[in-house]
């Protein structure tokens, strides 16, 4: 069973533009409440099977965030578990967001076969990381790691279906006119796509909202923890530096010359985020075929302690930065809150919200296919239903 729960986004229309823009959300926060009172280690089994959707990522979080709490090292293997883990989840999340839900939310047929076939090469090796990733004992196991045979399958099928070629060399393009380039000679539908929506509607979902920083530890010490802290339902509407920013892709690839090209001319919109998803698939394809275990200068998964009985997890999802804090007392469980992506992407003033906030509706059925588009490309990790009203 999850406890996901689901978003609304209501435009209030006045005067044919977008005035106003209201996100409800159904998403009970409860875990909190399943977890109270049990054992810490219940937390990294339980997180999993609580979210359908990022569950390894769910479950790499509870389990780092509750070793910070209990003073235990993680083994060199565990961490190599936890990263290629993350980084398996991100490539199937990416592929089927890219081949999915793009073209579907562009009204064009999706793309089921290549995204099967990913998940049915993805699925075995999570299997056998899942173990090595929640472990909590300290123990050291050989390091798992993704075939090479698999990395190279998975770099294979995005480059038929996404880049038009090898991902390292679309990775490499950094001349001017790289963007207009691949949408031209590339026959893959992202590009195709890409090119008609840069053709059509290149500011759509543009948003002053700032980029998340890094989120290191120093920076989440004095950026987020004191308000995470003191303020009682921060999960549901968190702040860096006292204020909303977004989180991601693009905040992760933003200096990526293909991104930097593309935010330069159009703000932080919707091809943007587009963009920085891409860069960042293949930037993943490359790492894996690298080796998950060495490649990260910074870590995908990392945690610390905030105190005694005390610690907080920070975990770089496909869908941006997921934070799991936990405290205990006697041993158990006393408080557990989760921060997800989601909640700093569609916060009551956040990117969303600024992004539709003045949006043209002269034509309510495009306006509806436009505020879809924009919910698509900040990525929620639960279903989002668009309504229209008139002030």
């Amino acid at each position: 069973m999850t406890i996901e729960g689901d978003l609304s986004v209501r435009l209030c229309l006045n005067g044919g533009r977008v005035s106003r823009v209201a996100v409800h959300s159904t998403r009970p926060f409860a875990a909190s409440r399943a977890l109270a009172g049990r054992p810490p280690a219940d937390a990294a089994a339980m997180a999993p099977r609580l979210f359908s959707i990022c569950a390894q990522a769910q479950g790499v979080a509870a389990a780092a965030a509750a070793e910070a709490a209990t003073g235990c090292v993680p083994a060199f293997a565990t961490l190599a578990a936890r990263e290629t883990t993350v980084l398996l989840e991100t490539v199937q999340e990416y592929l089927w967001r890219i081949l999915i839900d793009w073209p579907q939310a562009m009204d064009e047929p999706a793309l089921l076969e290549p995204v099967a076939t990913a998940r049915h090469l993805i699925a075995p090796v999570l299997a056998r990381l899942a173990p090595a990733a929640r472990r909590m004992d300290g123990g050291d196991d050989a390091v798992v790691e993704a075939s090479p045979e698999i990395a190279s399958a998975l770099a294979e099928l995005a480059g038929r279906h996404v880049f038009g070629g090898a991902p390292e060399a679309w990775l490499s393009r950094s001349e001017p006119d790289a963007v207009a380039t691949w949408t031209e000679r590339a026959q893959t539908i992202p590009a195709r796509l890409f090119k008609g929506l840069l053709a059509t509607t290149p500011e759509l979902g543009r948003s002053d909202i700032r980029l998340m920083p890094a989120p290191r530890q120093e920076a989440l010490l004095t950026s987020v923890v004191p308000d995470m802290r003191r303020v009682p339902d921060f999960s549901q509407a968190p702040v860096w530096d006292g204020m909303p920013v977004e989180t991601g892709a693009l905040a992760r690839r933003a200096s990526h010359p293909f991104v930097a090209a593309i935010r330069a001319q159009y703000g932080n919109a919707v091809p943007t985020r587009m963009a920085a998803r891409l860069v960042e698939l293949a930037a993943l394809l490359g790492e894996l075929a690298a080796g998950a275990a060495d490649h990260h200068a910074a870590p995908s998964a990392h945690a610390f302690a905030l105190g005694a009985g005390e610690g907080l997890a920070a975990v770089q999802t496909a869908r941006g930065l997921l934070l799991h804090h936990i405290c205990l007392a006697g041993g158990r469980v006393a408080a557990y809150r989760i921060v997800a992506p989601t909640e700093w992407n569609f916060h009551p003033d956040g990117a969303l919200v600024h992004g539709l906030t003045g949006l043209a509706a002269d034509d309510e059925a495009r306006l509806v296919r436009q505020a879809r588009l924009a919910v698509q490309a900040l990525d929620p990790c639960v279903g989002c239903r668009v309504e229209v009203v008139h002030a």
